[in-house]
């Protein structure tokens, strides 16, 4: 039962609805995760803000100290008091009431203290005595001695920072105070001593005017990593950690101090190259995301518990149209025992059943009416129909939507190129289906098969009977060039004259048949019209005078008055006007008397067994290929008859044209005439004494059957026909057909396939 109710449609929408659910709550878990990281990011910025900002004061005030100190240096009364050897009291009072002034004025230093060199006496604004005295009044503790005075003021100081003893209410601390030497003017020997000492608790009473540091500590440390202020007594770094964190350079990183997490930020000061360290724990930062953390969780469990009622709710809301539907489908188809299904596999698997039977129902019906369809058409072309039905019933009956009662007949003639369709019903299929759907408005084509042959019953709208030759012929044209580029399939088409209702579609195939005879004589062209054809005369043109002409100009060796004279004949032969079974009686006459003028005793080797001209003009079926197989034979024959030579000066020169041959093939300007060249003999004489020689045929067809062997053994090895015909010596693929179909009977492609089937 669990297990049903997993692959419920009930189950799945519940589900669904608590991944919608869970959506939300990821995305404030994410929000939760990007706020810790943001307040986390925030801390950083803070506690670098802060103490960027007490050292932008310290700092301040110490360029201002350094200022002031410049200032006292180039003074005239300071420059006069510490350069004088004697004692001026007008001089000590003016110069106490000077230092006076800039202290009032200054409330960042505590002291100022001008140390006369050849005097040894200390100034300050409150007295003025000997060097030691004020060491013993001021300065003196264990911690400082004398001679670390006096090497403070006499020593060759230029400026800096030292810490200084000060007694403050019986504590002594040490505060931060500026030394510099002062030089005698236009010399550089030391004359003095300038100390400024700082006011270490005016610097206090600033960081606690700073934000957040009263939550942590603040450190300020000189170059030799010595603290000079600290805003909480007691608490000092050690001398590990500190080293620890130097390590890390500056920056805010997260450490323990005093055994507390806290956020530790350093900052170097570029003025004094002190450090200023800020140490604060972090739960004074984390106080307000722990506030955001529990208001999170407190949504993420209302979210939990309404959402989770919301779901139960609309899950069996959305559940109910379902079940109803289930209901109405097991009501005629239950799902099979043993294999329980979901409900909408369920609803799919009975929807798909009933689209399958009435699929299979419609193309059952649709195979049928096409062969009803088809054998229909056959009876309208062959003129065996019931031509008492009428013809809108029919055209009902077979749903054949006629536009109109004017009819023709086209027959498709289809040859398949190399590379190409060789199926007889698929490129009928492929011809039809294009030619259809390439018919434009006003005609419309309907295809069947008669006797193997492809025929279209062509219905033509009323409004279009005088111009829809001209617009068929534009499509076929269209059609016939797509077909050729992408499936290699050449048609010609032939067309009746258009014929007036339904008995007029058996005259119209009657036509197209009858032009279809005239190809021969029309050539080799997209289109034949029955109208085209003219009718044929009956007298037989190539008479026995005309033929008696012919010998004679061969025998004279009068070659291009024969050559004219076969040509015209040629010409006439193939006219319009002329009829094509005339035509081809004349031009087979044409060959034999052609082959009349060889002397008997080679007629029969030659002419007969080896040129084998009626089978070659049996196969012709366009007038290109006639002319050209007659043409051949007036070659042959003016070969023979030119030939002069006496054949037994040449015994054994076949040999050496044989192996010429075998070893030059495949150029493309092998020929006769080359070949004579080559043996110094005319074309004519050396093809004679080969046959003589070898007795077996020509030197032209030698070659052929040479390049027709090396063919057969490239094709059996898989390579193309264009590249064939190029490495045999062919100049196109048309020639190796053309030759190949000539000797084997079949053509190259054909042959491949059944040396493959072997």
């Amino acid at each position: 039962m669990q297990g049903k109710f997993t692959r419920s449609v009930a189950y799945r929408l519940f589900v669904s609805y608590a991944v919608i659910l869970c959506i939300p709550v990821i995305l404030s878990l994410i929000i939760y995760g990007q706020t810790r990281e943001i307040v986390k990011r925030e801390i950083v910025l803070a506690s670098g803000a802060m103490l960027q900002q007490v050292r932008y004061i310290v700092d301040g005030e110490l360029l201002q100290t350094e200022s002031l100190a410049a200032q006292l240096a180039i003074h005239s009364d300071v420059r006069k008091l510490i350069s004088s050897k004697t004692e001026s009291a007008y001089g000590v009072y003016e110069m106490k009431q000077e230092l006076n002034k800039l202290l009032s004025a200054n409330d960042f230093i505590q002291g100022i203290y001008l140390y006369s060199k050849p005097l040894q006496t200390v100034l300050s604004s409150e007295t003025y005595v000997k060097e030691q005295d004020f060491y013993e009044m001021k300065l003196q503790t264990d911690t400082f001695s004398y001679d670390s005075w006096q090497k403070l003021i006499n020593g060759e100081q230029t400026r800096g920072y030292v810490m200084l003893p000060v007694e403050n209410q019986g504590t002594v601390v040490y505060t931060p105070a500026y030394v510099r030497s002062l030089t005698k003017q236009g010399s550089s020997e030391t004359s003095g001593t300038l100390i400024i000492a700082l006011n270490a608790e005016k610097i206090m009473t600033m960081l606690g005017n700073i934000d957040w540091v009263d939550r942590g500590q603040v450190f300020i440390m000189d170059t030799n990593n010595q603290v000079l202020i600290q805003n909480a007594g007691g608490n000092t770094i050690a001398p590990p950690l500190y080293r620890e964190w130097n390590d890390r350079g500056t920056g805010t990183f997260t450490g323990s101090f005093q055994e507390v997490e806290s956020m530790i930020t350093i900052e170097s000061s570029d003025t004094t190259g002190w450090k200023y360290i800020s140490v604060f724990p972090t739960k004074v930062f984390w106080e307000r995301v722990g506030t955001i953390r529990n208001l999170n969780l407190l949504g993420l469990l209302l979210c939990f518990v309404i959402g989770g009622a919301v779901i139960t709710y609309f899950a069996r809301k959305n559940y109910d149209p379902i079940k109803q539907l289930v209901s109405v489908f097991a009501r005629n188809t239950m799902p099979r025992s043993g294999a329980y299904l979901d409900e909408y596999t369920f609803i799919r698997s009975s929807v798909l059943e009933t689209i399958r039977e009435r699929d299979d129902m419609n193309n059952k019906q649709a195979q049928q009416l096409r062969v009803l369809k088809d054998y229909y058409l056959v009876k309208l072309l062959k003129g065996q129909t019931d031509r008492n039905v009428p013809l809108t019933e029919l055209a009902k009956a077979y749903h054949l939507p006629w536009t109109g009662d004017t009819f023709a007949v086209m027959l498709f003639y289809i040859e398949s190129s190399e590379g190409g369709v060789t199926d007889l019903a698929l490129s009928q299929f492929i011809v039809s289906n294009i030619v259809a759907d390439t018919a434009g408005e006003g005609v419309m084509l309907h295809f069947t098969d008669v006797d193997g042959m492809l025929a279209a019953v062509v219905n033509v709208h009323p409004e279009f009977t005088e111009q829809w030759k001209e617009q068929l012929e534009q499509e076929l044209a269209q059609a016939g060039k797509f077909i050729l580029e992408r499936y290699k399939l050449r048609f010609t088409a032939v067309g009746s004259n258009l014929q007036s209702g339904l008995d007029g579609i058996h005259q119209a195939f009657v036509q197209a048949l009858e032009a279809q005879e005239h190809r021969i004589m029309l050539g080799e062209r997209a289109l034949i019209w029955y109208g085209d054809i003219k009718p044929g005369e009956s007298s037989y043109f190539f008479t026995v005078n005309d033929q008696m002409i012919l010998i004679n100009f061969l025998k004279a060796e009068e070659f291009g008055k024969a050559q004219q004279m076969i040509s015209n004949v040629i010409g006439q032969a193939f006219q319009c006007e002329a009829s094509h079974e005339m035509a081809k009686c004349v031009l087979l006459d044409l060959a034999t008397t052609m082959i009349k003028t060889i002397p008997d005793s080679e007629q029969a080797g030659i002419a007969w067994e080896e040129w084998r001209p009626l089978k070659r003009l049996l196969s012709c079926s366009t007038k290109a290929e006639f002319e050209q197989e007659l043409m051949d034979i007036f070659g042959r024959v003016c070969g023979l008859l030119k030939s002069k030579q006496n054949s037994q000066a040449s015994t054994g020169i076949s040999e050496k044209i044989i192996d010429f041959v075998q070893k030059n093939y495949n150029d493309k300007n092998l020929s006769v005439a080359l070949i004579g060249d080559e043996f110094r003999l005319t074309p004519q004489y050396v093809s004679r004494l080969f046959r003589e020689q070898t007795g077996e045929m020509g030197l032209h067809d030698y070659i052929n059957h040479t390049r027709v062997e090396a063919a057969k053994s490239l094709l059996v090895e898989g390579v193309s026909i264009d590249e064939t015909a190029a490495r045999v010596g062919f100049a196109s693929s048309h020639a190796l057909i053309r030759v190949f179909k000539k000797y084997e009977g079949i053509t190259p492609g054909k042959y491949r396939t059944i040396q493959e089937q072997a």
